[in-house]
């Protein structure tokens, strides 16, 4: 009996999903209920409220941190991969705050009750795991970190940016994919103006054609 109950409940939030996508919060629950075949009282009965039947049908999924950071690359070198794991991270984000927003367009459903739907917020879990996975890199001799955690952290927070940029239909609508490498790059370099060589940078001049 759990198990058709638990099926029968995912069916009935892919229906509530798909009127909510349509109508917003505004979704009617008659409508949800008429899909699912069941009358709107046993809905009521599943799921008390409206706002509690929303929440459940359009929170987002618990972020798969294998199949983002730690599945294989095709790139071997450190930096090719890291650009691979962040392409993965902004397909995850592509999903996970449209459904956020929706979720917001709701009155009375706060953050604090979608942040309660994860044991640990997607941002944090994926940081962790890059974190995880900078230790290990580096344990094998390939890159040199100082503090993984700020430096996954950082990576995470910018990648979460750039889809949040694409919805918002900054710079064009277009599609920001490629500021991945971009933002690996200036990860990898840093702000140090020392390189291999050892030697300082002096920066160039304007107008000199000094450096």
């Amino acid at each position: 009996m759990g198990r058709r109950k638990r099926i029968e409940d995912e069916q009935l939030l892919q229906h509530a999903r798909e009127v909510f996508l349509k109508g917003g919060a505004f979704g009617s629950t008659k409508e949800i209920a008429r899909f699912a075949g069941i009358s709107e009282a046993t809905l009521f009965q599943r799921f008390p409220t409206k706002a509690a039947l929303f929440l459940a049908a359009m929170v987002p999924p618990v972020v798969d941190v294998g199949g983002v950071v730690q599945a294989p690359t095709k790139r071997t070198d450190p930096r090719g991969a890291l650009t691979e794991i962040g392409t993965r991270m902004l397909a995850y984000f592509r999903t996970l705050i449209p459904a956020v927003m929706h979720l917001m367009t709701h009155p009375s459903i706060r953050m604090a009750d979608v942040t309660a739907h994860f044991q640990k917020m997607p941002e944090d879990a994926l940081a962790e795991a890059l974190a995880t996975y900078l230790r290990d890199v580096e344990a094998r001799g390939k890159i040199k970190v100082q503090d993984p955690m700020a430096a996954a952290s950082l990576l995470v927070s910018a990648i979460h940016s750039l889809a949040l940029f694409e919805m918002m239909e900054m710079h064009g609508g277009q599609d920001l994919e490629h500021a991945v490498e971009l933002y690996v790059r200036a990860l990898w370099n840093g702000l140090d103006p020392k390189r291999q060589t050892g030697k300082t940078i002096t920066p160039h001049r304007k107008g000199t054609g000094k450096s």
